[in-house]
């Protein structure tokens, strides 16, 4: 398992910027309007995702879906665009439900990748 903190000196000023290469890493390809779940490995707290087009990703469980937005939301409810890094809550909005699972959703088919974090 990669740590996604290190110790000083290399969680220090730039190198803090460059995380290590990850021992964990999820290649995944999207076809065009169709939900992806990539499970959480078990110990990972964060991750990193690159993928080569515009993708909407939410946080959930096995269950959990959405659709590409149509309209504005103004509840909170939205998915998001292109994340960057993300670290895992202990929980999910509800307060109880554990997050098991990133869902994944492109307008167009690509492919990209999920670095994940301990």
């Amino acid at each position: 398992m990669t740590s996604f903190h290190e110790d000083y000196p290399l969680a220090s000023n730039r190198t803090a910027l460059a995380p290590p290469f990850s021992a964990r890493v999820e290649d995944v390809v999207l076809a065009a309007d169709t939900i992806e779940r990539i499970a959480i490995p078990t110990g990972q707290r964060f991750a990193i995702f690159s993928f080569d087009g515009a993708v909407r990703a939410l946080l959930g469980t096995a269950s959990t879906s959405f659709t590409l937005p149509s309209v504005s939301t103004s509840d909170g409810s939205g998915s998001i665009l292109n994340p960057g890094a993300r670290r895992f809550p202990n929980k999910l909005a509800d307060g109880v439900t554990t997050p098991t699972h990133v869902i994944l959703r492109a307008p167009a088919a690509c492919t990209g990748s999920i670095e994940f974090y301990e």
